[in-house]
């Protein structure tokens, strides 16, 4: 059965102001808010948010929830807010947690961040928070997102796309730290490439070249001047902090190909052509067969 395309009345649009062109804008569904976020003309960005989201919850790894949209004739995505503003939480990006922690650490520099590395990760976290108790299952959380973007080929982990979710409980004079569910995972799974590049690669046999190409916003070391691929970032940081990637890694090694099949093949021919889907579901087996072989 394919997905459903949720389609937005007018005036759920939550900004008075409607700013004609503006890609992404909060929307107000049955009382929950849902972040529109509108594909581009030629890409697959809401199928690939819609499969990320899909693959995150087979593998049990916190995801913020996803489904395919259209708003006024414009195709897109939704994803549904995982925080609670009145409640008094509050999201920290990852270059607030960084800049806290790294002397000179630029946080105004989205991307070629050479600073956003693994090791500044966990070394930030360990720093912020202390206590091996709260330490290992937020480090193991942020691990298995790693994981997630490198069976997916997701290149868009900068500084700010991931965070942690604080709690302030004012009534109990109480603080709760929790890191933020993943999300923003359109720039994947070949989303970019036409059907004639798709079929052209698979039919050479290109696949793995085109997947190890990619370049992710998490660095291998503050010296270089590229994102790591993030394949090979989970290979080598696997290596490094084997109790972090441990249970992420045993995840894949666990999903099956047929649940793989289904997550993509659910989506709507409309969103997704045949040779699409076939590439996606070609690339994630293909990234799958290389987590598999690193040593848990």
């Amino acid at each position: 059965m394919a997905y459903d395309i949720v389609s937005i009345p007018e005036d759920a649009r939550e900004d008075t102001e409607q700013l004609g062109s503006k890609p992404k804008f909060w929307v107000a569904l049955d009382g929950e808010r849902w972040l529109f976020k509108e594909a581009r003309e030629n890409t697959g960005e809401d199928w690939a948010e819609k499969v990320a989201a899909e693959l995150a919850s087979a593998l049990e790894i916190p995801s913020a929830r996803v489904e395919l949209a259209e708003y006024c004739g414009r195709r897109g995505c939704i994803s549904h807010s995982f925080m609670n503003a009145d409640a008094g939480e509050a999201l920290v990006h990852g270059n607030e947690i960084l800049a806290f922690h790294v002397t000179g650490y630029d946080r105004t520099k989205t991307f070629n961040q050479s600073d956003h590395t693994v090791h500044n990760v966990v070394s930030a976290i360990q720093s912020l928070l202390g206590s091996a108790t709260l330490v290992t299952p937020m480090l193991t959380t942020l691990a298995s997102y790693m994981v997630l973007d490198a069976l997916i080929g997701n290149t868009d982990r900068h500084h700010e796309n991931w965070g942690l979710l604080v709690h302030v409980d004012g009534s109990a004079d109480r603080l709760r730290i929790a890191v933020a569910p993943s999300y923003d995972h359109a720039s994947s799974l070949g989303r970019e490439l036409l059907d004639a590049r798709r079929t052209e690669l698979l039919q050479h046999d290109s696949l793995e070249r085109y997947v190890a190409r990619g370049r992710g916003g998490i660095f291998q070391s503050s010296d270089d001047s590229r994102g790591a691929n993030p394949l090979r970032l989970v290979e080598t940081a696997a290596v490094e902090y084997p109790h972090y990637f441990r249970s992420a890694l045993l995840a894949v090694q666990g999903l099956s190909g047929e649940t793989i099949g289904s997550i993509v093949n659910a989506l709507p021919e409309e969103r997704a052509s045949t040779a699409a889907k076939q590439f996606a579901l070609a690339m994630i087996l293909t990234a799958q067969r290389s987590l598999n072989r690193i040593p848990r």
